[in-house]
């Protein structure tokens, strides 16, 4: 145990901790932004090359009930998976999803972060999403000693922390609640004390920063579920900390800084041209000062860190050559809307509003095959080939180049997100539909969410429910159209049309297949589709 911390007050901590997270268990969900595939390719772009992800081993330090790591266990079923959580409630929760999955590649365990017994084996990668602001300090050492002592020299470990000083508006709004729902020690009772007393500080704030910060807090506190405001706002230990306080931490345990997962949060130029020559200015052009400035500038409040052994950053090279896009495969979901400049009249833009305007006519047509691809990944050489064919001419160097620079400018912007692994999609018009294992087996299993191919959450639909469990391969439309009815005859579902049960055989025969064609599209446009 890390010294300053008298043991029975940090006994006490973690055991008020447990019982918090075993009354309310946090919503255990995936993060794509996780995926180690997304990590690894952070490191390819810096020029750093990671082991085989098939036989990847990784540790999820807090991993609740599983969310994150069980869908990667079962995409990749020669990989190792180890998480550990300190709520027995959500470990069970999360053995139980794995013994419906017949997953035989992952162990859940209830353990302290603070007395973490590892295997005599290293990890690939270990994830600590959404714990290390919410412990004690000796736990936020212990998680820090972890990924120093069990992290292989190729590996990544991810961080992710709430980030001063962006974090301090909500801090206000924090220290307005504890101060309401005092000791009250029963979790419902200060949830419902505290979404009382939001109310009143909505109406009561007064006008200036300090009303302002408030009631900006509140209106988004009124729109969380119990399980977030309970554990991001009401739980005793929350330390928000500064970009280089925790890099001193990091450094202390013998840990160096890759980036970040979201990399477009690492340039400067991503915020504007006056904003990214004063970045580059007030930190010196050194790397670890430049990001305290982001902080400092866009007031971010929330960073996902990557960190590496310090020997493996000294091989880091900062300015990315493009070629280093060639191999890697991009997420993206964009579509090409009106350009606002003349000189620029091609623009791409993806559901977050960010764009990219080219006037190369081969770029247009790569990004105008990256959108056809979605849901599926997009790859350098894929839309070379394609262009090639449909244009029935090679590409020259220059147009190579063009598209190669135009596609690293899309990760780098945020457009678009690079992964080490390609995600191929089944079509949705298909005669013999396949959903993934994964859904097929959450759904069978009465789950109302599942995990598609790019590591995303998907909610299940009623429909979704009854029609993932045999859409296996074998079955064809019109058999999976019949399965839909069969089911609707039995009551086991229920079609509605204008707020009125359907109960006529031609109308649920209507409504089925009007259900499944709908189904499907989602299906594929959420990648859940086998190819």
């Amino acid at each position: 145990m890390t010294s300053g911390a008298h043991p029975s007050n940090f006994a006490e901590a973690q055991a008020r901790t447990q019982a918090s997270y075993d009354e309310l268990p946090y919503v255990s969900n995936a993060f794509p932004q996780t995926h180690p595939a997304r990590l690894a390719a952070v490191a390819r772009l810096f020029s750093l090359e990671m082991p085989n992800l098939d036989r990847m081993r990784v540790l999820e330090i807090g991993c609740a009930s599983g969310g994150n790591l069980i869908p990667l266990a079962a995409a990749h079923p020669e990989g190792r998976f180890l998480g550990i959580d300190l709520s027995g409630i959500q470990i069970a929760d999360g053995r139980k999803r794995i013994e419906a999955l017949g997953l035989t590649n992952i162990e859940l365990r209830q353990q302290d972060i603070a007395f973490f017994e590892g295997p005599d084996h290293r990890f690939d990668f270990i994830i600590c999403h959404g714990v290390y602001s919410w412990v004690p300090e000796p736990v936020r050492h212990a998680i820090l000693d972890i990924c120093s002592k069990y992290l292989e020299f190729q590996g990544i470990a991810y961080v992710s922390f709430n980030v001063l000083p962006g974090w301090r508006p909500k801090q206000i709004l924090r220290d307005a609640l504890m101060a309401h729902v005092g000791q009250a020690s029963n979790l419902r009772e200060r949830i419902a004390k505290a979404r009382e007393f939001m109310g009143f500080l909505a109406e009561h704030a007064p006008p200036g920063p300090y009303g302002a910060a408030v009631k900006e807090g509140v209106a988004q506190l009124q729109k969380v579920p119990d399980d977030y405001l309970a554990h991001e706002f009401l739980e005793l230990d929350n330390a928000p900390c500064s970009f280089h306080d925790f890099m001193y931490a990091a450094g202390q345990h013998q840990l160096a800084y890759l980036g970040e997962a979201d990399l477009h949060m690492m340039v400067p130029e991503n915020f504007g041209p006056e904003a990214a020559k004063a970045l580059r200015m007030l930190g010196g052009n050194t790397l670890l000062s430049t990001e305290n400035y982001i902080d400092v500038v866009t007031g971010r409040t929330f960073r996902q860190t990557l960190l590496i052994p310090p020997a493996r950053a000294a091989a880091t090279k900062r300015n990315i050559d493009p070629q280093r896009i060639e191999d890697l495969h991009l997420l993206a979901d964009i579509t090409q809307v009106p350009s606002s400049e003349a000189d620029m009249p091609y623009c791409f833009e993806n559901r977050g509003g960010r764009q990219i305007r080219t006037r190369v006519e081969a770029v247009r047509k790569a990004f105008e095959r990256v959108a056809a691809r979605k849901p599926a990944t997009s790859n350098f050489h894929q839309l070379i080939a394609e262009i090639e064919t449909s244009d029935k001419k090679k590409l020259t160097q220059e147009e190579r180049n063009e598209i190669r620079g135009a596609l690293l400018q899309g990760v780098l912007s945020g457009l678009m997100v690079a992964s080490t692994m390609a995600v191929d999609i089944g079509a949705a018009d298909g005669d013999r539909p396949k959903a993934t294992v994964l859904a097929r087996k959450d759904a069978a299993s009465g789950r109302t969410r599942t995990v598609n191919r790019r590591h995303e959450n998907f909610d299940l639909g009623v429909v979704a429910q009854h029609i993932l469990p045999v859409m296996d391969g074998s079955r064809t439309r019109a058999e999976l159209l019949a399965h839909l009815k069969a089911k609707a005859c039995e009551d086991a579902l229920h079609f509605q049309r204008n707020g009125q049960r359907v109960t006529d055989e031609a109308d649920i025969a209507a409504c089925a297949q009007e259900h499944l064609a709908a189904t499907l599209g989602i299906a594929w446009n959420n990648a859940l589709l086998e190819p």
